[in-house]
């Protein structure tokens, strides 16, 4: 959990401004665009609001990527990514289009 606390760290200050926040999502820091979240803290992981045209290659691509389901029951949220530490090179790029998808979807 330590480490994703950190990348989210890391992520907050080039992304807070204007238009972006920092929030809570069922308990767990987010930022948040337009008032949406759309990259989340959760647990050992990072999540991010990629919409499903750009998940679907990543999930097909990476064993270890799944979609979001933050319930735990097998109920998947569309357009939410779910990714381990692994993918930390991603990140910053994951959480430019996920600001950018949820912008757009607002």
């Amino acid at each position: 959990m330590k480490e994703a606390n950190e990348a989210f760290d890391i992520l907050t200050p080039l992304f807070l401004g204007d238009e972006v926040t920092k929030g809570k999502l069922f308990g767990h820091r987010c930022l948040k665009v337009v008032g949406k979240a759309f990259v989340v803290d959760f647990d050992d992981d990072l999540v991010f609001k990629l919409g499903r045209d750009t998940m679907a290659p990543l999930l097909a691509s990476h064993d270890d990527l799944k979609g979001f389901d933050p319930s735990g029951k097998g109920r998947s949220m569309k357009d939410w990514l779910q990714s381990p530490m692994s993918h930390l090179d991603s990140f910053v790029e994951w959480a430019e289009a996920a600001r950018d998808f949820t912008k757009s979807t607002a």
